[in-house]
């Protein structure tokens, strides 16, 4: 019953414009997705990022990380090979509204994933990010190797322990 609520409610073809709208069907295939073929899945996983940001326009972060973390659950087996673009796009999204809903170990764990296994370039943001997170948690020498090893991709040289009058001159 939920899926063919769901299946009705995106043979609208404004679905993803109209907010209510799409939470509804994202809502309704969210309680079956076991039973949904590749192709819902992949449909549903966009829709889910709608659903996300959606709720981020309407300050709900809950509802929105739900929608993120829904739409992941929605990827093929091997997301990163399969729908590159859906699966960063999520995490990145699962990274801004779990650090605004105070989810550390969400961030944490989502960069982890994207600096694994998106290209460099995708994921120097997250790098930064990554940095800056376990900065704020006190784990500075693992923050400068981050930094540092994004330097040494584009050919910066820094000795691992350098002074700061080293750093400085």
């Amino acid at each position: 019953l939920h899926k063919k609520i769901g299946m009705s409610l995106v043979q609208d073809p404004e679905v993803a414009d109209n907010a209510e709208l799409c939470a509804a069907a994202v809502d309704q295939i969210n309680l079956c997705t076991e039973i949904l073929d590749p192709v819902e899945r992949a449909l549903f996983a966009r829709l889910n990022l709608v659903a996300g940001k959606h709720s981020i326009a309407a300050s709900n972060f809950e509802q929105a990380r739900g929608y993120f973390e829904s739409g992941l659950l929605l990827l093929h087996a091997n997301p990163w090979q399969r729908q590159y673009s859906l699966c960063m796009e999520l995490h990145e999204m699962s990274v801004i509204v779990s650090y605004m809903d105070g989810k550390i170990e969400v961030v944490s764990s989502r960069l982890d994933s994207i600096v694994t296994n998106a290209s460099f370039d995708d994921a120097l943001n997250s790098r930064a990010l990554q940095a800056k997170l376990l900065a704020s948690q006190q784990r500075f020498s693992e923050a400068v190797n981050v930094v540092l090893a994004v330097l040494s991709h584009f050919g910066e040289e820094f000795p691992r322990n350098a002074s700061l009058a080293y750093v400085t001159s």
